[in-house]
């Protein structure tokens, strides 16, 4: 009797993941994705009648939105175009880190077990050397896949909540400081002054991912080394 609660269990866990999954999808392909940067100064002026609460709103609704699917750059560049490069970066890659972590636990509670169970050969790949530690998280950020996705794998890995978010949020620098800085600069009328952002902005998505393959590529020596 018990086992057989805890098969429906799993059961249920796992239509609940897919219908969320299939839910949020669906919402993010009809928002109107297009228009959120053209909101721009609707949504500053909606924040400002926050007060100081302003980059906490954002940041929660951030997280929010990121969770269910929303492109992550597109609320970077949006961070940018509200509260400058400084705090928009703070929140948009607070909010876009936390919010990748809330479908990373629902997956986590909802389907691994179903999937240790009747896919044992995919829990076992994650358990490899190759696929563990915030390495692993890192390598999964650069891949071409819908972040929603991308939580949800990792949540059905092996990984630990500490590698995922250290991995997460390595991962999101380059792209997520570039998206930032490019929003900070489309405020600017000058076009000189949009221009050194965008030169400033390309710079650093540079820096960023050569020293990120930097590290990777120091730590894989030194792995073979003592292997």
């Amino acid at each position: 009797m018990v086992n057989s609660n805890n098969t429906l269990s799993r059961k249920i866990a796992v239509v609940t993941l897919f219908l969320a999954v299939a839910g949020c999808s669906l919402l993010i392909y009809s928002m109107p994705l297009k228009d959120v940067l053209n909101q721009s100064h609707q949504i500053k002026s909606w924040l400002a009648e926050t007060g100081y609460a302003a980059p906490a709103v954002f940041t929660l609704a951030t997280a929010l939105l990121t969770a269910i699917g929303m492109p992550r750059l597109l609320l970077c560049s949006l961070a940018g175009m509200v509260f400058g490069f400084n705090w928009g970066f703070v929140c948009s890659h607070l909010g876009t880190v936390l919010g990748a972590y809330l479908p990373f636990i629902f997956a986590r509670w909802s389907g691994r077990e179903f999937v240790q169970q009747k896919f044992p050969k995919i829990i076992a790949l994650s358990a490899s050397t190759q696929a563990r530690g915030w390495r692993y998280v890192l390598f999964m950020r650069q891949l071409p896949i819908s972040g929603l996705y991308n939580d949800i794998l990792l949540g059905l890995s092996t990984v630990s909540h500490c590698d995922f978010w250290i991995g997460t949020a390595l991962g999101f620098l380059p792209l997520g400081v570039t998206a930032t800085l490019i929003g900070a600069g489309a405020i600017h009328a000058d076009i000189t002054h949009l221009a050194q952002y965008l030169g400033i902005a390309a710079c650093a998505f540079f820096f960023l991912t050569l020293s990120l393959k930097w590290i990777l590529a120091q730590m894989q020596r030194k792995n073979a080394s003592i292997g």
